[in-house]
C-alpha cells in the first residue's frame, strides 16, 4: 500500500488457485494506471507469510533474490510497463494455501535507477472470487442460546452464592482496610479509568457502594467477598484484594450497561482463587512493530482477564527489539528492516526503515506499570534458531566455511557466540526482574549445522550422533549463564531434545499438542501448556478464505479454545508438573493492527477463563453472554 497517504498508481493484484493433488497456482498481475512507462529494468518486490516461488516455479519473470518471504522478481527482456498497461506472472506451488493472510501482503516497485515506486497491494483472493478481509472481533454465534449467570465475572468465580438485588451507586469506594488493600484499589482504579475512558468511573474515593478490606488467611492471589451492606473483601495479599476489586468492578459495570440483565447483590458471598498459577499470554514484537504504549494497552487488558504473565518474544528472524551494551549492531542493524538494509522489508512492512527497539526507560516503564497489575514480564531471546536478524547483524558469528543452506541459527562451535549470549543475557536480567529468562530453543532444522566445518568438528570431539546433541550442548551452556544471574531458564519443548536443559531449574512450553506437555512431565519438567490447536490466537478461526490465521494446527474457533481442558489428560502423581496455561499470539499477520483484536477476541477471554475456573465450573453459554463485556484492545 502507499504510505503516508500517497496515492499509488500502480496496483498488485493476486489470485490462488488450488488444485486437487494440494498444489496450485498464484498469479500475480501489477497494472499501470499512471502516465508513466517503467521499462524492462524495473523490478517488482513484494512479501508474504511464506516462501512463494523459485526461479524454476515462474512463468512470465525471474526470480532476482529472495529472502525467506521477500521475493523481487524481473519481468522478461525488453518489457515495458506502458500507460494502462499490465504485467502477468504466475507460479505453480507445491504447498497449499489455506487463508489470504499466507498469500501476498506487500509490494513496491524498484526502478533502474534505484528508486522506489509505491504499489497498492491488494488482498490475495481464491478462484478469483470477491471477498473482503475479515477484521472486526470474532463474533461468538448468535443462535447460541445464551445464559444469564448470577455475576457478570470473567473468569467466572469458583463459588458464588448470591441473592437480592441492590440499586448500585456510580462506583465503589474502600472504607477502610490495610496498605495492601489501598494499593491494589489504587491498581484497580486507574485499570478502570484506562480501560474505560469514556463511562463514568467504576473506583472512587468517596460515596457509591462501601467496600471494606481485610486481612485473611488464604493462598496469595485467592479471596473472598461477602455481600450485606455493601461489599467486604478478604485477601491475604495486595494481588488477591486487587482480583478482588476487579471482580467487584466488573460486577458494578455490567449492571450499569445491562441493569435488566445483571445486578450487584444485595447479600451472599463470592469464594474465589485461581485454577493455576501460571495464567499467561505470549505477543510477538519481534515480527511487528509494538509501540510502549500498545504493550501497556495489552498489559491492561490482560490484568482485567487476570492473567499473570506477560511473554514478550523480543527477537526472532524479522526484527532485534533491545539495546546491548557493547553490541550496538544489535539495534542499529537487526532493529530495523527495509529496501537495501540488512534485514529487507518481511511479512508485510513497508521499504522505508521499518522497526523498534526498545530503550531502558521504556522498558522500566512497562515493568512498573505490570508490577501494578500483578503481572510478571517474562523476556524471550530466542536462541539457536530463528536468528536472522542477529546474524545479519554480527555476521562474524557465522561460520565462514559454512556450506549449509541454513542463515538463522547460531553455531555452537563459535566461541565468540556465547560471550555475546553472555553480555545479552546480562543486559536482560538488568532490564526484567523476571524469575525466569526464556531462551527459544524451537525449530531447528534437523541438518542446520551439518554445512559448518566447525560444527561437525566439534560433535567428532564429543562423540555426538546428531544435531540435537549439539544444540542440547548449546543450550546447557546458556542455562549454566542463566543461573549465573539467579534466574530459571524457560524454552520451547524442543530444549528437552537429547537430554536437553536440566529440568530442576526450568520450565518447557508445549506447543505442538497437548500430548507434549504430558511427555514433558514424564521427563520431570515442568510444564506451561500452550497447545496450537487451541491456544495459537494466530490460528485461523474459521475455514473461510478470508479469515485470517495460520491453519498448521486446524482451525480454532473461540468455542474449541473454551472447551479445551489443560491436564485432563494427565495422570494425577504428574499434575504437580502442570505449572499453568499461555496463549501465544504470534503477529506474522499484524502488519495490518486491525487484526489484533481480531486474532485476541473473544479467545483471549476463552484462555483466561480455562486458567482461573476449575473445569467443572465452565459453561459456554454463560462465556458467550459474558465475552462482549470483556475490553478490546483497540490497537490498530
Amino acid at each position: 500500500m502507499a504510505e503516508n497517504g500517497e496515492r499509488a498508481f500502480l496496483r498488485l493484484d493476486s489470485d490462488w488457485t488450488p488444485m486437487a493433488d494440494g498444489r496450485g497456482v498464484l498469479t500475480l498481475k501489477l497494472s499501470n494506471s499512471s502516465a508513466l512507462s517503467f521499462f524492462a529494468d524495473f523490478r517488482l518486490a513484494f512479501t508474504s507469510l511464506f516462501p512463494l516461488l523459485s526461479d524454476g516455479q515462474l512463468r512470465g519473470a525471474r526470480l532476482v533474490e529472495r529472502i525467506s518471504n521477500y521475493h523481487v522478481i524481473a519481468p522478461p527482456k525488453g518489457f515495458v510497463l506502458a500507460p494502462s498497461g499490465s504485467w502477468s506472472v504466475s507460479a505453480e506451488l507445491r504447498h497449499s494455501l489455506q487463508h489470504y493472510t499466507s498469500a501476498v501482503k506487500s509490494a513496491y516497485l524498484i526502478c533502474e535507477d534505484g528508486g522506489l515506486v509505491a504499489v497498492e497491494s491488494v488482498p490475495t483472493t481464491r478462484n478469483h472470487q470477491a471477498g473482503a478481509p475479515q477484521l472486526k472481533p470474532f463474533q461468538l454465534l448468535s443462535e447460541l442460546s445464551r445464559r444469564r449467570p448470577a455475576v457478570a465475572v470473567l473468569p467466572f468465580p469458583c463459588t458464588v452464592q448470591v441473592a437480592g438485588r441492590r440499586d448500585v451507586a456510580t462506583a465503589l469506594h474502600l472504607v477502610g482496610g490495610p496498605p495492601e488493600a489501598q494499593s491494589g484499589f489504587e491498581a484497580a482504579a486507574a485499570l478502570g479509568q484506562r480501560l474505560f475512558p469514556s463511562e463514568s468511573p467504576l473506583f472512587v474515593r468517596t460515596g457509591g457502594v462501601p467496600c471494606e478490606a481485610r486481612i485473611a488467611e488464604m493462598a496469595a492471589e485467592a479471596y473472598r467477598i461477602e455481600f450485606a451492606d455493601g461489599a467486604t473483601l478478604h485477601a491475604s495479599s495486595r494481588a488477591g484484594f486487587f482480583y478482588g476489586l476487579v471482580t467487584l468492578g466488573q460486577m458494578l459495570r455490567a449492571a450499569h450497561h445491562a441493569p435488566d440483565q445483571f445486578a450487584f447483590p444485595s447479600r451472599g458471598k463470592i469464594v474465589d482463587a485461581p485454577r493455576f498459577a501460571w495464567r499467561g499470554m505470549l505477543l510477538d514484537v519481534a515480527r511487528q512493530i509494538f509501540s510502549p504504549e500498545e504493550l501497556l494497552r495489552v498489559l491492561d487488558c490482560l490484568a482485567w482477564h487476570k492473567l499473570n504473565r506477560f511473554h514478550l518474544h523480543l527477537t526472532d528472524d524479522e526484527g532485534w527489539r533491545l539495546d546491548i551494551p557493547g553490541y550496538p549492531q544489535l539495534a542499529e542493524r537487526g532493529g530495523w528492516r527495509g529496501h537495501g538494509l540488512p534485514v529487507p522489508p518481511l511479512l508485510g512492512s513497508p521499504p522505508k526503515r521499518y522497526g523498534i527497539v526498545y530503550s531502558r526507560v521504556m522498558l522500566t516503564h512497562l515493568a512498573r506499570r505490570a508490577e501494578e497489575l500483578a503481572i510478571i514480564l517474562i523476556p524471550e531471546i530466542e536462541m539457536p534458531g530463528h536468528c536472522y536478524a542477529m546474524l545479519q547483524a554480527l555476521p562474524e558469528l557465522r561460520d565462514p566455511a559454512d556450506r549449509g543452506i541454513y542463515r538463522n541459527v547460531l553455531n555452537p562451535a563459535i566461541a565468540q557466540t556465547y560471550e555475546v549470549l553472555e553480555a545479552i543475557l546480562d543486559e536482560v536480567a538488568r532490564l526484567f526482574s523476571s524469575p525466569w529468562i526464556h531462551i527459544g530453543a524451537d525449530e531447528v532444522p534437523a541438518d542446520a549445522w551439518l554445512g559448518s566445518p566447525r560444527a561437525k568438528a566439534l560433535m567428532q570431539d564429543h562423540g555426538w550422533q546428531d544435531n540435537h546433541q549439539l544444540q542440547s550442548y548449546f543450550l546447557q551452556r546458556m542455562q549454566e549463564i542463566i543461573r549465573r544471574f539467579g534466574r530459571r531458564t524457560g524454552a520451547w519443548e524442543e530444549a528437552a531434545f537429547a537430554g536437553g536443559v536440566d529440568p530442576r531449574d526450568s520450565y518447557l512450553v508445549a506447543w505442538r499438542a497437548s500430548a507434549s506437555g504430558r511427555a514433558l512431565a514424564e521427563q520431570g519438567y515442568d510444564v506451561v501448556l500452550s497447545p496450537g490447536e487451541a491456544y495459537y490466537l494466530d490460528m485461523a478461526q474459521s475455514d473461510d478464505w478470508w479469515e485470517p490465521g495460520m491453519d498448521w494446527a486446524g482451525t480454532v474457533s473461540p468455542q474449541r479454545c473454551y472447551i479445551y481442558d489443560p491436564g485432563s489428560d494427565w495422570p494425577d502423581e504428574l499434575k504437580s508438573r502442570l505449572l499453568g496455561v499461555q496463549a501465544c499470539l504470534w503477529s506474522e499477520h499484524l502488519h495490518h493492527r486491525q487484526l489484533l483484536d481480531r486474532m485476541a477476541v473473544p479467545r483471549l477471554s476463552a484462555v483466561a477463563e480455562s486458567a482461573w475456573t476449575p473445569a467443572s465450573f465452565k459453561d459456554f453459554r454463560r462465556f458467550v453472554t459474558l465475552g462482549d463485556l470483556m475490553p478490546k484492545t483497540g490497537i490498530g
